[in-house]
């Protein structure tokens, strides 16, 4: 991770480690290995874009900082953390902070309508979970919040195919807003493999099992707050 943080300021970089990354530790399914998932794309996408990386990094680091405050509306939350943080006035102007503004609030990738801003196609396209086993422990833990009316392994389980099917454009793709080559590739690859119905449920499924034994499954019903 450090090596992809060149460029980027270290005192900032402290006052969000210290600051921002501690608002996660109730997080599961938008913890700190999703956010640092973000944050390697992110920066990826900044050298690949040539674009100012102190912006990249806090644009990927607050991005979900809001949920708890709001799940259906925790992007523009997140939005008024980044605004009203004080700190970040000593590293950006105000054009700067509202342009991270706008991209945190247009970051999510149910959107439809392509972000206002470079940045925001960028943390929208960051944001995307290309990885079958990343995107089981993350969609599971949200279906077990959002729906515990649910009761087996198979109804979670098409809640949340069903969710990220839904993600699939009319050209029969998943969304990227950039078309950056790398996340494209990774975009090909991950759906060439979750379309394969019955390889991504025994994923799933995998993923279900090690956290029913582990006791996971009570932390996420009952101790992590995001949903």
């Amino acid at each position: 991770m450090d090596d992809k943080l060149d460029g980027v300021d270290l005192n900032l970089r402290n006052y969000i480690k210290e600051n921002i990354f501690p608002k996660y530790s109730k997080y599961y399914s938008h913890g700190m290995i999703h956010i640092n998932n973000v944050i390697n794309n992110m920066m990826m996408l900044a050298d690949y874009y040539k674009l100012d990386k102190n912006m990249a990094y806090v644009i990927a680091s607050y991005h979900d900082v809001g949920l708890n405050i709001s799940r259906d509306n925790h992007e523009f939350e997140s939005g008024k953390i980044l605004v009203n943080d004080k700190e970040l006035k000593k590293y950006f102007n105000n054009e700067e902070i509202l342009l991270m503004k706008e991209a945190v609030e247009d970051h999510r990738g149910s959107r439809k309508e392509r972000p206002r801003n470079f940045y925001g196609e960028c943390v929208s396209d960051s944001d995307r979970d290309f990885d079958i086993d990343i995107l089981a422990k993350r969609q599971i833990a949200t279906s077990l919040k959002n729906s515990p009316d649910l009761n087996s392994f198979d109804e979670h389980f098409i809640r949340c195919y069903a969710y990220i099917c839904k993600r699939i454009n009319g050209n029969g793709v998943f969304n990227l807003w950039t078309n950056n080559p790398t996340l494209v590739k990774k975009r090909d690859e991950f759906q060439k493999e979750y379309l394969n119905f019955e390889y991504t449920k025994f994923i799933y499924k995998e993923e279900w099992n090690r956290i029913s034994k582990d006791g996971t499954m009570k932390k996420i019903i009952n101790y992590y707050e995001d949903y």
